[in-house]
């Protein structure tokens, strides 16, 4: 029992957006069928030098690669991820005729960390093992469900691409406070 690999349907994840008068928009759980785990890449640049050959590698920067969060729409209001969205986005300052001072209003909220997003990875038991937490994330895109055929059963979704400054790690299985509420149960 002790090398149980993560498995990768074990999770949840939960996406807070707030308007720019910080009420709450839609569930605070979506229904969401995908979630790309984050992403970090270093960057480098061999060297060689002339004299020798003899390469060095250097690392010259490094980033978080963004991230893809697929949400199922549902037709129920509660849960409506399609709805949840668009109503984010205009409580954010967006308009379908947009102009100079509903755009700025509407980056400027998008600046002021308007969403925040966390991703637990489950055991066997349902119990959070690990935990992400994004820092100062930003859509990239929002794709309202994609094409549409009658030749199609196939379950809608609304996907969102994320980029974010950087991503927290905690270990919650090996955590103090873990191992002390498995001490007393």
């Amino acid at each position: 029992n002790t090398m149980e690999p993560k498995r990768s349907f074990r999770w949840v994840a939960d996406i807070n957006l707030q308007t720019k008068d910080d009420k709450e928009v839609g569930p605070k759980r979506f229904l969401i069928s995908s979630f790309t785990k984050p992403t970090f890449t270093l960057d480098n640049e061999s060297i060689v030098n002339n004299f020798t050959s003899e390469t060095e590698i250097v690392v010259k920067n490094y980033v978080w690669d963004d991230i893809s969060i697929s949400m199922i729409d549902v037709e129920n209001k509660e849960l409506n991820a399609s709805s949840a969205l668009y109503k984010w986005l205009k409580g954010l300052g967006y308009q379908p005729a947009q102009n100079v001072n509903t755009m700025s209003t509407l980056f400027t909220n998008l600046y002021d960390n308007k969403m925040n997003i966390t991703l637990q990875h489950l055991n066997a038991a349902g119990k959070a093992i690990e935990r992400w937490t994004f820092v100062k994330p930003q859509p990239t895109s929002i794709n309202f469900g994609g094409e549409l055929s009658y030749g199609s059963d196939e379950i809608m979704t609304v996907t969102m691409g994320i980029t974010y400054v950087a991503a927290k790690y905690e270990d919650l299985a090996n955590s103090v406070a873990s191992r002390l509420a498995s001490a007393i149960s």
